[in-house]
């Protein structure tokens, strides 16, 4: 899956068939699995069999009773993660923890808290293998979850909340919710009309990683000249919207939140690989963008 692309989140209260999710655009679905250590989706095989027959990417989601108790914690990741490997959900897909105000789900410990606890649950996903994610609303992600422990432990790995309005076509990227770490944005609940989440994600979730091949015998590749350290790039427009907005990263390849518009002109000021990625500097040591969104007009 790349980057831009809408994904539904689904529960009970959505069908079992994803034809019409799949149709209006969808390229993948999140499903919830399970709730406390009590709960299991009565529709969630379904869905997950509709998902898969209409070629979608198929994650899931927790919603968490834990609170900001660790042994609580524990105790459902591991419930969740036996639920996962029943209904055969993929090894190189996420598990989301849905931590957020609702039933049985207590906030209000100090942030201190509520980070270990849901740290640990994430622990216990990412030790069976998984990929992790953290959802919340924009609110609690700020106040009351260091999402900077999060983040530094498991990337960028935030699935954040918030709804310019409830019924949308497409995200509104003027309202985007900006921190750190964002992987996917749940921008509407009731995403054209079908009544279902909206979301996009804004990094290539489900990359795949390169085969490896035995080493063959170095050959001695002719010297190039030297990259051109300075320039001007350009931002071609996505999707065929030039309001689309493409993430920056530090120089480490950690998205900051920052964005630029595509069908833009910016003048580079260094070029280096990140992350296996040719990038340039667009400005500051946290403006650096991957080449295959640029072309190189100077």
């Amino acid at each position: 899956m790349a980057s831009r692309e809408y994904l539904v989140d689904v529960a009970a209260y959505q069908p079992s068939s994803m034809n019409a999710y799949h149709k209006a655009g969808a390229k993948g679905m999140i499903v919830k699995l399970t709730e406390g250590t009590w709960y299991k989706s009565p529709v969630a095989l379904a869905q997950i069999k509709s998902a898969h027959a209409n070629h979608m990417y198929v994650d899931a989601y927790h919603y968490a009773e834990f609170g900001h108790s660790v042994s609580q914690a524990k105790a459902e990741g591991k419930a969740f993660v036996q639920r996962a490997k029943y209904v055969g959900i993929s090894k190189k897909r996420f598990l989301g923890c849905d931590w957020e105000v609702g039933s049985g789900n207590n906030v209000n410990g100090s942030k201190s808290a509520n980070t270990k606890a849901i740290l640990a649950f994430m622990d216990v996903c990412a030790k069976a293998g998984y990929k992790v994610l953290l959802y919340s609303g924009a609110s609690l992600l700020r106040n009351n979850i260091d999402t900077k422990q999060i983040v530094k432990k498991y990337g960028t790995c935030i699935w954040v909340a918030s709804y310019p309005t409830d019924l949308a076509y497409k995200p509104d990227f003027d309202c985007f919710p900006s921190m750190d770490g964002v992987a996917i944005w749940q921008f509407c609940d009731n995403w054209k009309g079908l009544g279902v989440d909206g979301n996009i994600s804004l990094i290539d979730l489900h990359k795949e990683t390169a085969t490896t091949h035995k080493a063959a015998k170095p050959v001695e590749k002719p010297k190039s000249k030297p990259e051109k350290k300075t320039g001007v790039v350009y931002a071609p427009v996505i999707n065929h919207n030039p309001k689309w907005m493409i993430q920056l990263m530090d120089n480490a390849g950690h998205y900051t939140g920052k964005y630029i518009k595509t069908n833009t002109r910016w003048k580079y000021f260094d070029v280096k690989t990140i992350q296996g990625m040719k990038c340039y500097k667009l400005g500051t040591d946290k403006q650096w963008v991957p080449g295959k969104f640029l072309k190189v007009i100077e």
